[in-house]
């Protein structure tokens, strides 16, 4: 075998390798980045409804905000039944106003926690939501 042949298959060895190494990173990052999810689940009721008392809040929407990232925002629905699932990187969040159709009365019942931490793994975490409509005037 030639010095030039020698050499040009070690360089196709070396680089083979750094592309292993480098794919094996890739995966571990991976891997870590799906170990840091969390479930963030629970139901959104409307506590006062003038007909029918609490029941869920059909297909609500709303906003959970990361707390240490302003533009990191969430939006998750709640389906027939008021419930709603959302996947998240594990971290503290805070709940966005919801306001009425006019977008002037935050509807978040006085007292409930605005914000949640999301652990991560499999251990769900329950966070549910209530809502007032204000009286009519």
């Amino acid at each position: 075998m030639t010095l030039k042949r020698l050499i040009l298959v070690m360089t196709l060895l070396l680089q083979a390798a750094c592309i292993i190494k480098a794919e094996d990173k890739i995966y571990k990052e991976s891997i870590n980045l799906y170990n840091s999810i969390g479930t963030l689940k629970g139901q959104v009721i409307v506590t006062n409804n003038p007909e029918l008392g609490r029941t869920p809040a059909t297909g609500q929407f709303f906003l959970l905000q990361r707390t240490d990232c302003r533009k990191c925002l969430i939006g998750v629905r709640a389906d027939i039944n008021g419930r709603y699932v959302t996947f998240l990187s594990a971290g503290k969040y805070r709940l966005i106003p919801i306001y009425d159709s006019q977008g002037t009365i935050d509807l978040i019942r006085n007292g409930q926690s605005r914000e949640v931490i999301v652990h991560q793994g499999s251990n769900d975490t329950e966070f549910n939501i209530e809502l007032e409509i204000p009286p009519q005037k």
